[in-house]
């Protein structure tokens, strides 16, 4: 008798699982459902270390399937406790059984390709697969009058299919049911847009994607990118995407500019990274997401402030070497070739003031609709002096991050680095800045 792979008897068990789940939701009260949802979870991760348990958990040494699986299942269930079951069992059913289909179409090799997104592999008949069992699933589950609407299908495939690409070791068991939970639950609250939020993120992925193919982005970094724009589409619409698109795409354009001037290409020829992508933006998310909570317009001015702060220091950065072969070091106070870290020059300081102000006067009129020239002004300030914090930063902190064993023990790949520590550290004074003159003021 052939021996089954460890592959094989996991999935079988969390395509029992899950079957097993949607039969108790037809029979038991959900109070005892969450118990036994909850008593399965705590099993799970309870024998997860045990080499008793090894064939329920374990594909490879890498694997966290088998703790995504009840995490998402249960996360799933408590977005969802108050919504209609066919909700949960929707969810429930795209994780057992488009997921398996997935898994079970993927392994035909005749014709088949694949590639990555996420960390884990995945192939084009796999996902052609999930997305037929996902769109069955949907039309029985679901109640007519959502599958006769067409962005709602449009974005919920979308959603779904991207769930399971993002992966990283097994994480689509979590991100499948929870990202499904948050569509149906965000859906039936209206506050998503369905027809907008579909056809925005095909462009928004289509971008993505050119981004990687030219490598302006790495892999993790289009797809950090990916994540950044969905949330800002889906949390504040254009209005919130432009100003960061804007910063993004003047980055983009002086780098060219610069490398054709100076005559060579920047060392970081596969592109910018997740950790670059996020140092670069991190605190303006965040601002956005207390502004949500709170409602306080303070935030979305400090939103401003964020952006225009990396605008600022990044424009000075790709101009300042094109006017100047030289620059002058903070750290040493002498002059050095133009580029280095902690370097300052006067083109790259009037850049500095042109991206701070720039980016603040658009994004301030295009979120507001009216001008407010003394709010412009203190945000372009703050942005302004955060790209010299930055500067200073660059100059007397970066050289001792670098000596650190974490940043110089040679390893090189997706990783953070002393300069993102800087930008995320010279970026978040620009909101320092804006609460000191605002408080002056």
């Amino acid at each position: 008798m052939p021996k089954l792979s460890p592959r094989l008897i996991r999935k079988s068990v969390h395509f029992l699982t899950g079957i097993l789940i949607l039969v108790l939701t037809l029979f038991v009260q959900r109070n005892v459902l969450f118990w036994l949802i909850l008593a399965g979870s705590i099993f799970s991760f309870a024998t997860f270390r045990y080499k008793t348990f090894y064939l329920l958990h374990k594909t490879s040494d890498e694997s966290l399937g088998t703790l995504f699986y009840p995490l998402g299942i249960l996360s799933s269930f408590l977005l969802l406790y108050h919504m209609p079951i066919w909700y949960f069992q929707a969810s429930l059913m795209v994780l057992t059984v488009s997921d398996t289909v997935a898994n079970v179409i993927g392994q035909i090799r005749n014709g088949n390709g694949s590639f990555r997104i996420g960390r884990d592999l995945k192939s084009f008949y796999g996902i052609a697969g999930y997305f037929l069992a996902t769109l069955a699933i949907a039309f029985f589950f679901l109640p007519g009058s959502k599958t006769a609407d067409l962005h709602y299908m449009l974005l919920l495939l979308i959603l779904s299919i991207v769930m399971e690409l993002i992966s990283w070791r097994g994480s689509d068991n979590f991100s499948i049911p929870v990202g499904l939970s948050a569509f149906f639950l965000l859906s039936e609250a209206g506050l998503l847009n369905h027809s907008f939020l579909a056809y925005t993120m095909m462009v928004l992925s289509l971008g993505c994607f050119l981004l990687f193919r030219f490598r302006i982005l790495t892999r993790y970094g289009s797809l950090a990118a990916w994540l950044l724009g969905t949330y800002l589409l889906a949390a504040g619409g254009f209005q919130w995407i432009v100003p960061v698109v804007l910063f993004f795409v003047t980055s983009v354009v002086l780098t060219k500019i610069r490398a054709r001037v100076r005559g060579k290409e920047r060392k970081e020829t596969s592109g910018r990274n997740a950790w670059q992508v996020a140092a670069n933006i991190l605190w303006a998310v965040l601002s956005t997401v207390i502004y949500l909570v709170s409602g306080n317009e303070v935030f979305i001015h400090l939103f401003i402030a964020f952006v225009a702060a990396v605008t600022a220091d990044t424009w000075a950065s790709e101009a300042g070497p094109v006017f100047h072969k030289r620059s002058f070091s903070l750290a040493d106070r002498r002059w050095h070739e133009a580029g280095i870290t902690g370097g300052i020059s006067f083109a790259g300081t009037l850049a500095s003031l042109a991206g701070a102000m720039f980016i603040s006067a658009f994004s301030y009129y295009f979120l507001f609709g009216q001008w407010n020239l003394a709010l412009i002004a203190v945000i372009s300030v703050s942005a302004f002096l955060a790209c010299f914090a930055d500067s200073l930063l660059g100059a007397f902190v970066e050289g001792r991050l670098l000596s650190m064993p974490y940043f110089s023990d040679g390893r090189t790949g997706e990783r953070i680095t002393p300069n993102d520590l800087v930008n995320l550290a010279g970026s978040l004074s620009a909101g320092l800045f804006y609460c000191f003159f605002s408080l002056l003021i």
